[in-house]
């Protein structure tokens, strides 16, 4: 599964490896999010092989809407799921198919290791064996966080579907929800090189005339993931994995802020800092949120200046 938006070149190269995998019992779904350029018509153009279906969004929905409408479209028995910047590795089918053969009763879900541009994996290391709601959180504590490829059985989107209906970054509570219901496995294997070409990366993107309006557009629905993984989750961070529970207060605390609502977003940061008195970042956005909405909004673009450089 393949989703896409406005990048009409890069999503070939993720194509084309799919397509020369020696594995060949396979489908590739691509969703169009909406693309305002040629991408729908160059795919339907370059693209006859059976093998290839595409799906297109009439407006542009974003991520999670796509993975949600591309789990509903395909028909294989698992899923793996891949960024239009990134690509599977050469035999990455093949291995997986045999990996998937070898897992424990009752697991649905398969991960391996990224490669990146610079040569570094992630994620760092793996979690040995199986493991589960608590396994998962002691293991993105410790890590850090990095995510790794997934495989997915496809009857996993019935009990826990990707986030449709909310743009923004929805991995935390979707990995969360999973976590909860499924067993994994995640294998040292390399599987998928992740590449930092696309110009239109939302996580590179620095232009602040572009960022601002977006990070406004995205708040309300960020502000409710992270709220959600406060209710539903939250006791488990908690007690297994504090860092990342203050990070998701920081992050409503942020959304908070962008949204102008300064009470909310303060008591948000306080119960970071509660947790956390030391934390830098708990402190810039609380004071920085106290002076509105563009002071934070601002931070925003620095920081991810910053961060990329």
């Amino acid at each position: 599964m393949i989703t896409t938006y406005n990048r009409s070149r890069i999503v070939c190269r993720c194509i084309d490896a799919c397509l020369a995998q020696d594995f060949e019992d396979f489908e590739v779904v691509v969703v169009d999010d909406g693309s305002s350029d040629e991408t729908e018509a160059v795919l339907r153009d370059r693209y006859s092989d059976p093998r290839v279906r595409f799906v297109a969004h009439a407006e542009n929905r974003g991520i999670n809407p796509a993975r949600h409408t591309g789990s509903r479209q395909a028909s294989g028995e698992w899923v793996v799921v891949v960024d239009s910047d990134d690509e599977l590795l050469p035999g990455a089918l093949t291995r997986l198919r045999e990996l998937i053969d070898e897992l424990p009763p009752g697991v649905r879900v398969l991960r391996s290791r990224q490669v990146h541009d610079d040569g570094h994996l992630t994620p760092t290391f793996v979690p040995e064996g199986p493991y589960g709601y608590e396994g998962r959180i002691r293991w993105a504590e410790a890590e850090g966080g990095n995510d790794a490829a997934r495989c997915i059985e496809r009857a996993v989107f019935a009990d826990t579907p990707y986030i449709d209906g909310r743009r923004g970054a929805m991995e935390t509570l979707f990995e969360l929800n999973l976590a909860e219901r499924e067993t994994s496995v995640c294998v040292e294997d390399v599987t998928i090189a992740v590449h930092a070409d696309a110009s239109d990366s939302w996580l590179r993107a620095v232009d602040a005339a572009a960022l601002v309006p977006r990070l406004r557009r995205e708040a309300p629905d960020m502000l409710w993931m992270a709220e959600t993984v406060l209710h539903r989750h939250g006791e488990a961070l908690r007690h297994w994995s504090p860092r990342q529970y203050v990070t998701i207060l920081r992050i409503a605390a942020t959304q908070s802020f962008y949204l102008g609502q300064r009470r909310r977003g303060a008591r948000y940061a306080l119960q970071a800092l509660r947790r956390d008195p030391l934390a830098p970042a708990a402190w810039v956005t609380l004071v920085l949120g106290l002076l509105g909405p563009c002071a934070v909004l601002q931070a925003a673009v620095w920081h991810r200046r910053l961060s990329i450089r």
